[in-house]
């Protein structure tokens, strides 16, 4: 409940029918949509689409985040690590029935009898040490919380959670210091060796700093945040679970060499890793659907940037994106791209028809986060306004029932023409929200 508290930051998923165009014009389609609308929020976006054996690239708003740009790619890294631990499979050094406890010594709080294949697919239960104080150490600078031994900071172990799906960094972090145990090699060692300098990715770092060549100028709440970049936030604390720094060409040649070659994994090694964990994730790696079909794809999100990828293996095609922000400044971007990879059509936006939600303008209550949500017509616009959270986002039409934010994903559905009350609906949750008598 706490996330619907926060400035309503999910996704959607725009209607759209499907017809085939070209490349480059699904590439004019998205700046025609997207360019002004980031201009004029003083944000940034940059993408890469690789389909019918052709990329192209195209840099959105401000900021000029080409391909060449460098970017956290935050839990994106999760992918790479799996790799590794897939490879260490390969060469025997490993089985993923292996208990962690036969490579790393106690740590209290968490089961030595857990497999490596429960970290890989986030089923071990573990409790989550990266995000609890994130904020204050990247902006308080302080030497001394680098120090800090985070996998000490684990609370007690959740063993009826064993099985079940639950997203975990330090998963990750624990994949790490296996990998550094087996090869007595620093993890980012074993990046460089087997997976940078073999593919040519020159322009990926295991760690971000600022020190790096083309350097996409990181945000937060629209401000530069350049100054607080220390290459310990990225490397010490997620490490292997979101350390590394990329572009968009790199991840792309990473991605391809991943996914059609065997210059990384076995085939069988790969479906392993595709087929393996839950409905969501596999090893390291996303299951993403999009009417009834299965891509791949991580994404990463970190102060500063935000990084998300889709691949369609029966096409071979993908989308690469990332803004230079902790979110994607307009979420409505992401399906339009996985619609492309579908061959469906980027819609534009509709002009919303004032007369038909006019009746709808007042205050709402939204239950569930006890908040307090205004529609408001001003100026031949409709905005929905959160007074206490001092939000205030212009609305768009998708059909003749429903408004959308494009920047949080937040839908708003006509309930049979009840002006009383409308259909609240957010990447997956839906309510009602009934209109507050004044």
């Amino acid at each position: 409940m706490r996330s619907l508290k926060k400035a309503i930051t999910l996704c959607l998923i725009l209607l759209i029918t499907g017809i085939t165009y070209s490349q480059s014009n699904a590439l004019n389609s998205l700046s025609e949509k997207y360019n002004a609308q980031l201009k004029q929020k003083q944000k940034g976006i940059g993408l890469l689409i690789k389909k019918n054996n052709t990329t192209e690239t195209i840099a959105l708003g401000d900021y000029n985040l080409t391909s060449e740009k460098v970017f956290s790619i935050g839990s994106a890294t999760k992918t790479f690590t799996a790799v590794l631990v897939l490879q260490e499979m390969e060469r025997g050094n490993l089985k993923l029935s292996d208990s962690i406890g036969a490579y790393l010594s106690p740590i209290e709080n968490v089961e030595g009898s857990l497999t490596i294949e429960s970290l890989l697919s986030h089923e071990s239960g573990l409790d989550e040490v990266v995000e609890a104080n994130i904020l204050d150490v990247f902006f308080k600078k302080d030497d001394a919380l680098y120090n800090q031994d985070f996998l000490k900071q684990i609370e007690p172990h959740k063993p009826e959670k064993v099985g079940t799906f639950q997203y975990c960094n330090t998963n990750y972090m624990l994949l790490g210091e296996i990998l550094e145990k087996i090869n007595d090699k620093h993890y980012f060692d074993l990046l460089r060796e087997r997976i940078f300098i073999p593919l040519g990715l020159d322009n990926t770092h295991s760690y971000l700093h600022k020190n790096i060549k083309d350097l996409a100028i990181p945000t937060h709440r629209g401000k530069d945040v350049s100054n607080y970049i220390d290459h310990r936030f990225y490397g010490d604390i997620p490490n292997a679970a979101g350390s590394i720094a990329s572009t968009l060409t790199d991840m792309e040649i990473f991605y391809s060499s991943l996914y059609e070659t065997e210059k990384l994994l076995k085939k069988e090694t790969l479906q392993l890793m595709l087929s393996s964990g839950n409905d969501l994730y596999g090893l390291g790696i996303f299951k993403l659907s999009h009417k009834d079909k299965t891509y791949y794809g991580h994404g990463g999100n970190t102060i500063g940037y935000a990084f998300s990828n889709a691949y369609d293996p029966d096409s071979k095609s993908m989308y690469l994106i990332f803004a230079n922000a902790v979110s994607m400044p307009t979420k409505s971007i992401e399906n339009d791209l996985m619609g492309y990879l579908n061959n469906e059509p980027i819609k534009d936006f509709e002009d919303v028809d004032i007369d038909s939600f006019k009746n709808y303008e007042g205050k709402y209550l939204l239950k569930e986060a006890n908040l307090i949500l205004k529609i408001v017509i001003e100026d031949k616009k409709i905005f929905l306004v959160g007074e206490a959270q001092g939000v205030k986002s212009e609305l768009s039409q998708k059909d003749e029932n429903t408004l959308i934010d494009l920047e949080t994903g937040v839908s708003l559905t006509k309930n049979n023409n009840d002006s009383e009350s409308l259909t609240f609906s957010q990447q997956g949750f839906t309510t009602v929200i009934k209109r507050i008598k004044e």
